[in-house]
């Protein structure tokens, strides 16, 4: 499972990377300046870093610059608010795999982690795709399937999923998942949640007792990886 140092400094942007990135099955850990990103190179030894340009006790480029020229050979993505291409050249110069600006689309940017991690030579150390029950699930490209037998899902499943996958291992009321996949107010009967975990549950399940998608009667739903 290949490991991401995140070195962005905006805590909503540092923690969103790292939620999508362990969403995705990397392991993400943070720096919010240059000098952590040094502390974490030698403690996690990361197999990536994603590094902003714009940092509190630094420039990243000239940072990223520094570390190539002392032998460091890890790839490198730039994340940045900056679109100028004299930043973009700078940065591909200094030492960077690929760049990418600020607003990105956080699908784009997980498979331009994958391809880098690719040319790298670290097809091994991507993240295998998560096994939900009898099912691999590959959310990115919203395709499930057993056995090498492809399984529909709807794009509420899908919704549902998601959202317990994201909260793996912990109970979720019914009024949470109303909130977050139709809204509080738009949904009159909260049955209709019974019914699509009803019917989530037969496509994920192996056998016919719940091991996966369980209801924690008097609380919600969790799901058990």
């Amino acid at each position: 499972m290949s490991k991401i140092l995140v070195i962005e400094d905006e805590q909503v942007i540092r923690e969103l990377l790292c939620d999508n990135l362990e969403f995705d099955g990397f392991t993400s850990v943070a720096a919010a300046s240059l000098f952590a990103a040094e502390e974490g190179l030698v403690r996690e030894q990361p197999d990536m870093l994603l590094l902003d340009l714009n940092l509190p006790d630094g420039n990243g480029a000239e940072w990223l610059k520094k570390k190539r020229d002392a032998g460091m050979s890890l790839p490198v993505i730039i994340c940045t608010i900056r679109d100028r291409e004299i930043d973009i050249i700078k940065a591909l110069d200094a030492g960077a795999d690929d760049y990418v600006t600020k607003p990105f689309r956080i699908r784009e940017l997980i498979a331009r982690i994958r391809a880098v991690l690719r040319r790298a030579g670290n097809d091994s150390e991507a993240p295998a795709l998560p096994q939900i029950g009898r099912l691999s699930i590959d959310f990115a490209a919203r395709t499930a399937s057993c056995n090498d037998r492809q399984t529909s899902l709807t794009t509420t499943e899908w919704q549902m999923l998601e959202l317990l996958w994201k909260n793996k291992n912990q109970v979720l009321s019914r009024e949470q998942i109303i909130d977050h996949i139709w809204g509080i107010n738009d949904l009159e009967d909260s049955r209709a949640v019974d019914v699509h975990i009803g019917r989530l549950r037969k496509k994920i399940e192996a056998g016919n007792e719940p091991e996966t998608l369980l209801t924690v009667r008097g609380f919600g739903y969790k799901l058990k990886i």
